[in-house]
């Protein structure tokens, strides 16, 4: 643990040396549940960009697991391909059905973006909660998380400067690729505890909003949606499209799906509004100049064919600290966004989330007094390095 204080010999010249008692390779059960989970938010194979976008590869979440007949949790380490238990409750894991939380740690991305990175976390929640209803959530049948299992992941969360954001069951599936290239690695203390450093953000997170309970019932829109999360990625360079190449049924779609799915997981539905090079595909959009200003200079961006805009009425403003009702529609646009991904992949499409943007310009182009909480950029894609607009100054890009 860290000594306090100013930096000492002894602070810089011990590395944190998790206790480890052994690794193994995955039981059957909970190596079919992590590959389900790896799928709709874990890393692609050969890749280290992962299935849900995230402002800044900062990946502000992880997931975090549980037997449904006991109180053992383990961390499933998506970066690492590990599952983390404690090595006393090593035979909890035979099973085949299993309670995930999905656990939203502000710190990873107010890191590089200050206070706005509690919002940013919020959205990239929204996108992961919208891959894990489509990709890993089975409808709970009457199920309910026992409330000592959910004490204990609250717990485990308030110990990382976190909260649980959403809540999935995984109770079938055959083991198809489970377990490839996943260890269990036993230890004796979980979590591992925070840094001196991380621990300071506890004292400016805002109350918790109560979890998402993530469940969609199976149909084709949600199963076609689950099926394109290996095609989707964030555009880098976006150009105008010579015409509009399907985009039109893209946008339609987006928005159709948006009023079905964010609605049938208890979230609010942000107002989507469509602003286009091409005519008939919502309003024009400004000028190039205009655009310019509006998504902070983003040059690789400005010549995009369309913009999509989601916007809200956000609760208790004019509160004293970020309420739970207001943390719930930003994830509910990082929800809404994510299906314009998955609609965009699924369709072909250039496209990328855009969080870097001027709010006030675009409520006024949209003659709205509602907040502007995210933008989706559609248009031809090219190769090339997307700018981070919003990053702290200096830091080289990163």
């Amino acid at each position: 643990m860290p000594s306090g204080g100013v930096i000492t010999w002894s602070d810089v010249s011990r590395p944190s040396i998790p206790p480890v008692s052994r690794y193994s390779g995955l039981p059957g059960g909970v190596a079919a549940a992590v590959a389900r989970l790896e799928r709709a938010v874990g890393r692609r194979p050969g890749s280290a960009k992962r299935a849900a976008p995230s402002a800044g590869a900062c990946y502000p979440c992880e997931i975090v697991l549980a037997p449904v007949d006991h109180t053992a949790l383990a961390l499933v380490d998506l970066q690492q391909r590990r599952l983390l238990v404690r090595s006393a409750e090593r035979e909890c894991w035979n099973g085949d059905a299993f309670v995930y939380f999905l656990v939203g740690r502000p710190w990873l991305s107010m890191r590089r973006y200050g206070r706005r990175g509690y919002l940013y976390h919020l959205l990239d929640a929204g996108h992961a909660m919208l891959n894990l209803a489509v990709a890993a959530a089975d409808p709970p049948r009457d199920f309910r998380v026992p409330r000592e299992v959910l004490r204990r992941a609250e717990e485990y969360a308030a110990q990382r400067a976190a909260s649980v954001l959403a809540v999935g069951l995984l109770d079938r599936g055959g083991p198809g690729e489970a377990g490839a290239r996943w260890m269990l690695q036993e230890t004796t203390r979980l979590p591992v505890p925070l840094s001196d450093v991380e621990m300071m953000i506890t004292s400016v997170l805002p109350p918790t909003p109560r979890p998402v309970w993530l469940r969609l019932d199976d149909d084709p829109d949600v199963a076609a949606l689950a099926a394109a999360l290996r095609q989707r990625h964030s555009a880098s360079v976006l150009d105008a499209m010579p015409d509009t190449g399907g985009l039109g049924d893209a946008l339609a779609q987006t928005e159709k799906l948006c009023r079905r799915l964010v609605p049938a997981l208890d979230l609010p539905v942000p107002e989507v509004r469509v602003f286009s090079r091409h005519p008939g595909l919502g309003a024009t959009l400004p000028a190039t100049t205009w655009v310019t200003q509006a998504i902070l200079g983003q040059s690789d961006l400005v010549n995009a064919s369309t913009f999509v805009v989601f916007q809200a009425e956000v609760p208790d403003k004019a509160n004293g600290v970020l309420s739970p009702e207001a943390q719930r529609t930003v994830m509910a646009c990082g929800m809404a966004g994510e299906i314009g991904y998955l609609v965009a992949a699924r369709s072909g499409l250039g496209m990328t989330g855009i969080g870097g943007f001027d709010p006030v310009m675009w409520a006024r182009q949209c003659g709205t007094a509602e907040d502007v909480l995210f933008l989706l950029a559609f248009g031809q894609e090219r190769s090339g390095e997307k700018a981070d607009a919003t990053g702290a100054g200096g830091n080289h890009g990163r």
